[in-house]
């Protein structure tokens, strides 16, 4: 360990960190230092630094790679999270979205936008029942699109969907159900 590494030894958790020991506190619910600029935000649950990042799979207690909280409270290494949200915005546990708030209503505003421009030809029309990751709340017999199936109830589009029906018969059936709007 380097000088520039700041060491410090915490007697919570038995072990020496590095970033400065007045850069830290330690959560004894948690069983973790925390940066203190997060530590009166972040989410306190037993035993959640105990686990393996879920992208390394590193102990991210002993870790000496930096920490990210995820909005629904699991935890990976802050490169880990990076490398992972440029490719999926979804926790790799939960499945719920790593987006914030703000950038969750982003994402979903420039996904139904692509999907406004972008209509469902009859022929591969699909009738679907929509469950979402992050309400846990199922829309049934749905209009389904390949970029995306929004939530009934939240309107995000971390979702998956169970096929109902197909091709021009799931056309019909939705332009019916929906009062005569067409598709096309």
């Amino acid at each position: 360990m380097d000088d520039d590494d700041d060491p410090f030894h915490c007697n919570d958790c038995n072990i020496c960190r590095v970033g400065g020991k007045d850069n830290f506190s330690h959560c004894s619910k948690c069983g973790m230092c925390i940066d203190k600029t997060v530590f009166h935000n972040h989410s306190c649950q037993v035993g959640k630094y105990t686990s393996k990042c879920p992208v390394c799979y590193e102990d991210i207690f002993s870790s000496r790679s930096e920490c990210h909280e995820l909005p629904c409270g699991h935890t990976m290494h802050w490169q880990c999270y990076c490398d992972l949200s440029s490719h999926d915005i979804r926790c790799p546990i939960c499945k719920k979205t790593m987006l914030d708030n703000e950038d969750k209503i982003l994402c979903w505003k420039d996904i139904r936008a692509d999907i406004e421009e972008q209509p469902v030809p009859p022929e591969i029309s699909r009738v679907v029942d929509v469950f979402c990751n992050d309400c846990e709340q199922t829309g049934h017999n749905q209009r389904w699109h390949p970029l995306g199936n929004a939530c009934f109830s939240c309107g995000g589009f971390n979702t998956t969907i169970d096929v109902r029906m197909v091709g021009v018969d799931a056309f019909n059936f939705l332009n019916q159900s929906e009062g005569g709007i067409n598709n096309d």
